[in-house]
């Protein structure tokens, strides 16, 4: 199997994992006598522990093996999964929380930093968007299913999603041990020299290192810190979405489990088409361009699913919501992978993955004081001025546009280029 292929297969059994929860996690939370803000508080803690560890496990990945990493996130949030079906208590949650973080940080950047670098060793000239793209394609499809068995099983007991989600990790941990190979540089080169062997019993200098020039090499370039920051208003945006839609439509609806797990394949079939049109938008439209319209589907989405009455109007705002993120997401991902050298790739994008962390627990503690006191509509009224801002933020994430409005970056050194171009 080729390394392309095995990233798909692999990406996809692990958002199949998590994605048992993905309709029922805030209902799950509120049966067990949490409230709209404290649901936020729980998931913002994993954001903010996100947050603190993506750079460093971006860092490990770079310097110990994207392999080794992944196989550690698989077997981490198994763990956690396993520990939340088992506590029934805020501080439990909080506890499960912090550990699936750690894990979820372990392959934020690794598994990707791992396809680029594998397919393009392999001679493939796939551009890193549409690599993305592609993966998000087919984990939405998986999701798809994975959320259907969530909700229907828990009709029987709401805890029971979780066991599905051990279940997936571990499987998922199984097959990407044995179809991930990963070739690595020996001996490695950190700052120029040969790294010995104590120095790999104590990695401790090598991994400030590698955090220290992954920082330095966002905050240096201005395409990818707007990038970064763009990220990070977007996840503003976007969590309070995510966090309210199953509760939003079972308020108005007395919908059950079961229908909010159909709706969960809507949406993800929503953002299967989005991801599915990025490759063919991509080849007329500008980054830039597609960037802003995107944006302005997200928000226009949010503003109709809170002004909504009844289910029907709430649930086609949700799906415009999801078609562009759909395509969104990827694209960003692609977007600053492309502006990333081969040794800094799983750092940079873990850098993003950061922003992402940040921007979404904020948002998640301004929306949910805000729904605790006036709904859940008002608090997605947040949600929608930030994409108001993420919409300017978009336009002016660019240095200038060349004949075809693709970001001109400067700093990418020649080598890169050349790469790229390739």
């Amino acid at each position: 199997m080729t390394s392309e292929r095995t990233y798909y297969v692999v990406s996809a059994t692990y958002n199949l994992s998590w994605a048992s929860l993905g309709a029922i996690y805030p209902l799950f939370l509120m049966s067990r006598g949490l409230d709209l803000f404290q649901i936020n508080v729980i998931l913002a803690v994993y954001l903010f522990c996100n947050f603190a560890f993506e750079v460093p496990t971006g860092a490990v990945a770079d310097i110990f093996g994207r392999k080794v990493s992944f196989l550690l996130s698989c077997a981490i949030r198994a763990i956690a999964f396993l520990i939340y079906f088992f506590v029934d208590s805020f501080a439990g949650f909080v506890m499960a929380e912090m550990i699936d973080a750690v894990g979820t940080t372990l392959a934020s950047g690794a598994l990707d930093a791992w396809a680029v670098d594998e397919t393009r060793r392999e001679g493939s000239t796939t551009p890193a968007d549409r690599l993305f793209a592609r993966a998000k394609t087919i984990s939405h499809a998986a999701m798809i299913v994975s959320g259907l068995c969530g909700g229907i099983v828990a009709e029987s007991d709401i805890a029971y999603p979780w066991l599905l989600g051990v279940a997936g990790f571990t499987i998922t941990g199984l097959i990407a041990s044995v179809a991930m190979r990963e070739h690595r540089p020996a001996p490695e080169i950190v700052e120029g020299r040969q790294v010995g062997w104590f120095e790999r019993l104590n990695p401790l200098p090598s991994l400030r290192s590698q955090v220290r020039g992954g920082l330095d090499t966002v905050v240096g370039n201005r395409t990818l810190r707007l990038l970064c920051l763009l990220t990070a208003a977007l996840a503003f945006a976007h969590m309070p979405v995510m966090q309210y839609w199953p509760a939003h439509l079972t308020e108005i609806s007395g919908a059950g489990t079961t229908t909010i797990g159909w709706m969960w394949a809507a949406i993800n079939v929503a953002a299967l088409i989005g991801s599915a049109s990025l490759p063919p938008l991509r080849r007329r439209v500008s980054r830039r361009s597609l960037a802003v319209l995107l944006t302005v589907m997200r928000d226009a989405g949010v503003v109709a699913a809170a002004a909504a009455v009844g289910f029907g109007k709430a649930a086609a705002g949700l799906i415009v919501f999801f078609l562009g993120m759909g395509a969104s997401d990827p694209l960003l991902h692609g977007w600053i992978s492309d502006h990333a050298d081969s040794k800094q790739r799983a750092t940079i994008l873990s850098v993003q993955g950061m922003s992402f962390m940040f921007g979404g627990a904020v948002g998640l503690l301004v929306a949910g004081l805000v729904a605790r006191t006036h709904g859940v509509p008002a608090g997605w009224v947040v949600s929608a001025f930030a994409f108001s801002f993420a919409v300017w933020l978009a336009w002016t994430a660019t240095r200038e546009p060349d004949a075809r409005g693709e970001m001109l970056a400067p700093e990418r050194p020649a080598s890169e280029e050349a790469r790229l171009e390739a």
